[in-house]
């Protein structure tokens, strides 16, 4: 066919039987026909994974040697062949495009099935002839993971325009497209950087102009919407894409909507780019309803699930960014480890910023470590085996049982421990529901009020619960951001709103934890107090089915009901509600027990017995402010300690680390009579516009 005898084509790397990084070979031998050996070298070769993900071309740093009748192409790579199903794609002469089927077996070797020809104007011929080597976005782009919908519909677009080419010659007028795009995404990796090389693939030579939505009102100018004024007066018609769009729900974010809206539909030629979490375009949409009519369906493009060949790629390409190089034994195991890890499901809620932590963390310090220790042997440049902790992938708890583990191993708290659990089991079953096609509620609303006293471990659990909503991918960070009133509540008028806005968007994708909400709202109508404003701001959340953020109010039990009651509205939007008791003198016991482990002191039998009686005794006096926890942590801390210093500088023997670290009975006393930690206790907030 097409004057070809034979194709062979073969990996680069020595070992072939393992999951390796290198470059392949195509071999084109002709049959004896007269060919002008200009036009013969003209031969483009591209070979891709499943969905066009690229894996080497001609185009890219490649070497030929031509010698009648045979054509070799030498097509470097930086991707891990997994055996699997490829395509290679020959573009003969500038003309006609072979596809030839190939199938990479264990061993390392390929496959041949009969090469076919293509159909001129189908998308291989598209991503062949108008994409490869002519736009400089679309190989990084395409082979991103999860981008699979924006590498077709780049593909689709190119594939329009030359149809307009075409109807062009026969006068006849083009077809015209919609040009505004929906994309949703499923974590942070689909960021800027990505939309400026999809929009290098699917422009029509408009500017691109992204706009973070967190910034475009600002209340610290004289006009809010300065900014966004700036960013529209564009001289040229343009593309606007929105980013971060869940800040469209807060204040400004009506008329934020209405100018950009009206700037697109001034300028026929400008479109419109809505790029976000995809619960947060949900949100946005619901709200502001007649964006819909932007976005037909097929321009509507999500961000899919990573798949195991990504996750591999994604694996490699971050050793790269490392400045490291894995040998081929080293990028066989770490692809046996990432194809395993992402069968038993522990890296469904891996993100490119997790890929990249475990390189720094669990593979450069270990290779750093060998070659230092091994300089003269001047194998410093490639990653062994040793190097990489793959135990971090695919063996231990996976980071839901790991979360669950921290949580149980707390000290008391058995009744919120379980309800906890039974809360992220439910979502668990929900999850996997949903995977299966099943019906779900449909909404992922956690936010929860803990009631109880100082340092009963509210804000303890409340780190915990970020890492179980971050391990079933419900929060895309799931750290706590813990404030109260102080940092909320402005002295003027727009400061709260603007100290809302900042703590919202710090707060985006993890835990908002505030403390003594009480303070903030009464039901009274106060207009001196500015509280009642936080509450405002925090319902442009609290309303979101899927908001990507977990709110905990936290406080007194009573302080706390009465809030609630004063604004029934506000109980319905917190689902959950745990109450977290005061410890009993085991459980501080063991809470100073830990805290003593945990800086290398040690209590002798005599001074255990001493440290449990003056706890009782103290728990006989407690107040309605006691500290619980955090009264054990200062009692150690600014008593036992201090008292252990004392008598272990005034000692004339002999020093050992015993001595440093060996409280007795005198230390206990001495700390309980001269620090007196049974007047300690956290002094309430002053309420500010509220009264019981």
């Amino acid at each position: 066919m097409y004057n070809i005898d034979k194709i062979e084509v073969s990996l680069a790397s020595e070992h072939k039987s393992h999951y390796t990084i290198g470059g392949v070979t195509v071999t084109i031998i002709m049959k004896n026909a007269p060919f002008d050996a200009e036009d013969f070298s003209e031969c483009q070769c591209n070979i891709y994974a499943d969905d066009f993900f690229p894996m080497c071309s001609s185009l890219d740093a490649a070497q030929s040697d031509f010698e009648w009748p045979t054509l070799v192409y030498a097509m470097q790579s930086c991707r891990v062949w997994l055996p699997g199903k490829y395509t290679l794609y020959l573009r003969w002469m500038n003309d006609v495009l072979l596809q030839v089927p190939l199938t990479l077996t264990k061993r390392g070797h390929f496959r041949l099935s009969a090469m076919k020809e293509e159909e001129p104007l189908g998308l291989a011929d598209i991503v062949t002839c108008s994409l490869e080597g002519k736009h400089g976005g679309w190989t990084l782009m395409a082979s991103q993971p999860g981008t699979a919908m924006l590498r077709r519909k780049a593909m689709e677009n190119a594939q329009i325009d030359l149809f307009n080419i075409y109807r062009e010659g026969l006068s006849r007028p083009p077809v015209k497209e919609n040009r505004n795009y929906l994309i949703s995404t499923v974590n942070r990796d689909l960021d800027d950087k990505t939309l400026q090389l999809f929009h290098k693939t699917v422009g029509r030579g408009e500017m691109l102009v992204c706009l973070d939505c967190q910034t475009l009102y600002d209340v610290t100018r004289g006009n809010p919407y300065e900014f966004l004024n700036e960013r529209l007066d564009q001289p040229d018609y343009a593309a606007y894409c929105l980013t971060n769009v869940g800040s469209l729900l807060s204040t400004g974010g009506k008329v934020i909507v209405r100018r950009i809206v009206e700037k697109v539909r001034q300028d026929k030629r400008s479109c419109l780019w809505l790029c976000g979490l995809k619960q947060e375009v949900d949100n946005v949409l619901e709200v502001f309803p007649s964006l819909n009519d932007f976005f037909p369906r097929e321009n509507r493009l999500e961000q899919q699930p990573y798949t195991a060949f990504e996750m591999v790629q994604a694996f490699n390409g971050a050793v790269i960014e490392a400045g490291l190089e894995l040998s081929s034994v080293a990028s066989h195991r770490l692809a046996l480890a990432v194809l395993k890890a992402h069968g038993l499901g522990r890296l469904s809620g891996w993100t490119l910023a997790d890929v990249r932590r475990f390189v720094a963390e669990d593979v450069c310090p270990r290779f750093i470590q060998r070659t230092i220790n091994n300089l003269a042997s001047f194998q410093v440049d490639t990653l062994e085996p040793g190097d990489l902790n793959l135990g971090r992938l695919t063996e231990g708890q996976t980071d839901f049982e790991e979360s669950i583990r921290e949580l149980n191993a707390m000290v008391g708290l058995d009744d919120v421990k379980q309800s906890i659990i039974t809360v992220a089991n439910q979502t668990r079953f929900s999850i996997e529901r949903k995977r299966l096609g099943l019906k779900t509620r449909g909404k992922n609303v956690f936010h929860a009020i803990f009631t109880g006293n100082p340092g009963t471990g509210k804000t303890t659990v409340a780190r915990q619960l970020g890492k179980v909503y971050h391990s079933l991918g419900l929060l895309s960070k799931g750290d706590v951001v813990a404030v109260d009133r102080t940092r909320l509540v402005g002295r003027y008028i727009g400061e709260t709103e603007e100290n809302m806005k900042a703590v919202l968007e710090e707060a985006r994708g993890n835990v908002l934890f505030i403390d003594e909400a009480y303070t903030l709202y009464d039901g009274a109508n106060d207009r001196k107090d500015f509280g009642g404003r936080v509450i405002d701001s925090l319902l442009t959340v609290l309303t979101q089915p899927d908001p990507d953020m977990l709110i905990i109010l936290a406080g007194y039990e009573k302080e706390m009901d009465g809030m609630l009651q004063t604004n029934p509205g506000l109980m319905g939007r917190f689902p959950y509600k745990f109450r977290f008791q005061d410890y009993d003198a085991q459980q501080l016991m063991d809470i100073a027990c830990r805290l003593l482990k945990r800086e290398d002191y040690v209590l002798t039998d005599e001074a255990a017995k001493e440290l449990l009686s003056t706890i009782e005794l103290t728990l006989q006096q407690r107040t309605r402010n006691f500290g619980n926890a955090r009264w054990v942590e200062q009692y150690i801390s600014n008593g036992i300690i201090p008292a252990l210093a004392d008598r272990v500088t005034a000692h004339d023997g002999s020093v050992t680390a015993a001595l440093y670290q060996t409280i007795e009975v005198a230390d206990i006393r001495k700390a309980f009579e001269k620090f007196n930690p049974r007047t300690i206790e956290l002094k309430p907030r002053r309420q500010i516009g509220f009264s019981a």
